[in-house]
């Protein structure tokens, strides 16, 4: 028995997978640490390469201490799961729920996907042109692109990632499900390349009590996503699907895809509710001319297979301190309630600053929405069409409200930007309660349909 265990141990082994899975499982026996080093001693490199997913145990505790970790080419495989995550008759009950995981690197501690293995998410659903769901398919007889993720942890409590590096992601970068009380931190991304769906944090259904901070870098799709596609698991789990409090804090990134910074998703009866989000800044850089497509985007109408929300299932969700120059600010969709947003910034080319779609909003508060003064939005903005999630700008708004209706919709202490026709535009003949409203271009209109009180 030791204290400290690493794969080096287990140099006769073969393989560098079966070396660090044998570290694991003996120092899981004691509650030991295990530590990758940085150089393999197999192999005299200062890599290892993973033709199998590492297994982790409840109490498992795994150190990157300044190495280099890539998956081999032709896998399908995680770097990192727990035991019970490819379970999938079993993963959201109860029953096998695990404890008390942790995986930290230290110094330059790097996930490295490699060479991808030509699977996507794609391959799996099928959309007619008009981006309606027509069905999914078993593509090259894979249960789902999960097979892609890079870190897959299900039905796990007290769960602690921090301190890593991912490059050339396969997939997702990580996924929690059925989780809580986890701690992701200080977290990098380099998702370089043309790989579509490169998430970084996925969070989803049955996650509660997360706290996400220090997460900086290029991601290939939405850099943090909560997203809650109940389904049958409301059926049959026996735990809460529900995802909620939630903190988000100290985000820096950009997308190499039209995606978002940070994004909430939940449909047919999944739930959202107690999500904290703070101090985000979207680090596109100036020349680069693909923006984000949202700093913040919440709901969707598309074409999901499964149903669009009822009024609370997205509530109680505060958002702060934004600066982007994303096409949208906020995109918000179908329905969010009890909710505010205060303090967001539009700089550079950043587009309409919030839009609202087939939306019903409901006590929600809006301050200190600015336009700095060097902020322009582009006029090429008008025509912009995303099929798939329904989105059209025909006129440049501060606030565009399209199909929607509110109740106690309050909106304080704007600035609206230069080349914009209102600052509360749109179809929807709607409420709202608004006060001290700037204009640094004469010719804003302060509404197209809303009424003003």
């Amino acid at each position: 028995m030791k204290s400290v265990y690493t794969p080096n141990d287990y140099l006769t082994l073969g393989s560098d997978s079966k070396m660090i899975q044998a570290a694991v499982d003996e120092a899981a026996k004691y509650g030991a640490e295990v530590v990758i080093p940085r150089v393999n001693e197999r192999t005299g490199e200062c890599k290892w390469e993973l033709d199998e997913s590492i297994k982790l145990h409840t109490g498992s505790f795994v150190t990157l201490d300044n190495c280099h970790i890539r998956l081999a080419d032709d896998t399908f495989i995680h770097f990192f799961e727990n035991d019970s995550a490819d379970d999938f008759g079993e993963w959201y009950k109860s029953e096998i729920r695990q404890y008390d995981i942790r995986l930290e690197g230290k110094g330059n501690a790097i996930l490295d996907g490699g060479k991808h293995n030509g699977v996507f998410e794609k391959d799996f659903n099928i959309y007619d042109e008009n981006g309606n769901f027509v069905k999914s398919i078993n593509y090259k007889g894979l249960p789902s692109i999960a097979v892609n993720r890079g870190l897959e942890f299900r039905n796990v409590e007290r769960i602690t990632v921090k301190g890593l590096r991912f490059i050339n992601l396969r997939y997702w970068a990580m996924c929690f499900e059925f989780c809580s009380f986890g701690h992701i931190a200080d977290i990098t991304f380099e998702a370089f390349g043309e790989v579509p769906n490169q998430d970084g944090i996925d969070i989803r259904v049955g996650c509660n009590n997360f706290l996400v901070e220090n997460i900086y870098g290029l991601t290939g799709d939405d850099t943090i996503a909560l997203t809650n596609f109940a389904g049958h698991y409301i059926e049959v789990s026996d735990m809460d699907t529900s995802i909620h409090d939630i903190i988000i804090s100290n985000v820096r990134s950009y997308q190499s895809d039209n995606c978002d910074i940070i994004r909430i998703l939940n449909r047919g009866g999944g739930v959202i509710y107690n999500v904290q989000i703070k101090n985000v800044v979207d680090i596109t850089p100036e020349y680069k001319k693909d923006r984000a497509l949202a700093a913040i985007r919440i709901g969707d109408i598309c074409d999901y297979p499964s149903r669009l929300n009822e009024p609370g299932e997205t509530r109680n969700i505060i958002v702060r301190d934004v600066v982007t120059r994303a096409r949208f600010g906020a995109y918000i969709a179908n329905t969010v309630v009890d909710s505010v947003f205060d303090n967001f910034m539009m700089t550079s080319d950043g587009g309409i600053g919030m839009y609202f779609n087939g939306c019903t909003i409901k006590n929600v508060f809006i301050n200190r929405f600015m336009y700095n003064m060097l902020a322009s939005v582009p006029e090429s903005d008008i025509g912009y069409q995303e099929i798939f999630h329904r989105v059209k700008i025909d006129t440049l708004n501060a606030f565009h409200f399209n199909n929607c209706e509110a109740e106690n919709l309050n909106i304080s202490n704007v600035v609206a930007g230069k080349n914009l026709s209102y600052v509360f535009g749109g179809n929807s003949e709607i409420e709202i309660k608004a006060s001290n409203v700037v204009c640094q271009d004469e010719n804003t209109k302060m509404s197209e349909k809303a009424i003003i009180k």
